[in-house]
């Protein structure tokens, strides 16, 4: 059995096993093929069938973000040479972002310099939060005013008004907002300079070590939430540390937004851990009873592993407090057959 796990043998396999398991016809084409792009640039804010002038664009970038671009230009590589004549389209990571308000697109630096280096805050995790959207609008539940948390091994807060975003935690790259698995989150310029300084990193070396070994990574040693949720209960300083901080940081995140948005009407929790940790969901809204969110215990920690959308809130006293997967497959395909004419 191909190793799918390997992007090179995955691509070698992908056709039969589609047709095994009956998801595409012998000698039917793939008439597209979509990934996600992850790029601080406002060229990458909006989708794109993947040209070399793309690439080439990407390629100018890299640096800027080299653990993200690095991997999606690997990935384009070998995507063109195994499918040579299927379009392929680079699916905006920050084009949900696109409503924000210039406000909150900018950072305290001088304006021309920013505009001319394109140095904005780009906004992340757009699909995921794009394919909630939809989700509570197919539905007929999206209410005017709604934060959507997604939180994973990379986590961000947005607050979506009337739809649309109008601000969230990622900025100019992933690295900024919440803490998170084993990135650091929001750090003072001035403590960055100070770890390259003091550890000898170059600046490949010092975007390495805030991406990787940082966030809970860095703080007790495991990005695992439910090893350390073990670990806290048995009494790990270093494990209750890491947890408090992330969920502050939460919670700090989400205050923002309600203030961005004067109230919140819908509370969402996605993405891995949003999906399936009932104590951090519990841990996180235990904080949020004065803006009239309640969670109900039961269906809380009944709610591990949900396929569809799940209330978890208390009906009789209690705003709507939901866990929806992150329909990420879905929405790349959606965006990708729009992009590509298919």
């Amino acid at each position: 059995p191909a190793d799918f796990s390997v992007l090179d043998e995955s691509c070698s396999h992908v056709i039969s096993t589609l047709v095994t398991e009956h998801l595409l016809t012998e000698n039917q084409p793939i008439l597209a093929i979509g990934l996600r792009v992850v790029a601080p640039s406002a060229f990458f804010m909006q989708d794109h069938v993947i040209t070399d002038e793309v690439v080439a664009r990407l390629e100018s970038i890299k640096h800027l973000a080299p653990l993200h671009i690095g991997a999606t230009l690997s990935e384009l590589q070998l995507l063109r040479a195994h499918y040579p004549d299927t379009p392929i389209v680079g699916v905006s990571d920050s084009a949900f972002h696109r409503t924000k308000p210039n406000y909150a697109w900018n950072y305290g630096i001088n304006i021309h310099d920013a505009d001319r280096l394109d140095i904005k805050r780009f906004g992340y995790h757009g699909i995921s939060v794009s394919s909630v959207v939809d989700e509570l609008w197919n539905r007929g539940k999206l209410p005017p005013k709604v934060i959507v948390c997604h939180l994973g091994s990379g986590s961000s807060v947005t607050g979506v008004f009337h739809g649309r975003s109008i601000d969230t935690t990622m900025g100019f790259t992933p690295n900024e907002g919440v803490i998170m698995a084993t990135r650091s989150g929001s750090i003072s310029p001035d403590a960055s300079h100070a770890l390259r300084s003091q550890l000898q990193l170059d600046d490949a070396g010092l975007v390495e070590y805030l991406n990787t070994h940082a966030g809970l990574a860095g703080m007790a040693e495991s990005d695992d939430i439910r090893e350390l949720l073990k670990r806290e209960a048995d009494g790990d300083h270093a494990a209750h540390l890491a947890l408090t901080t992330l969920i502050h940081t939460i919670h700090k995140a989400i205050g923002s937004m309600l203030v961005a948005m004067n109230g919140c009407d819908l509370l969402v929790f996605t993405g891995t851990v949003g999906e399936r940790s009932a104590v951090l969901r519990k841990r996180i809204v235990a904080h949020l009873e004065f803006c009239d969110f309640v969670l109900d215990g039961v269906l809380n920690d009944g709610c591990t592993s949900p396929q569809q959308f799940t209330n978890i809130s208390q009906i009789a006293r209690s705003k709507p407090i939901v866990v929806i997967p992150a329909y990420e497959a879905l929405e790349i395909a959606r965006r990708t057959k729009q992009s590509a004419s298919v």
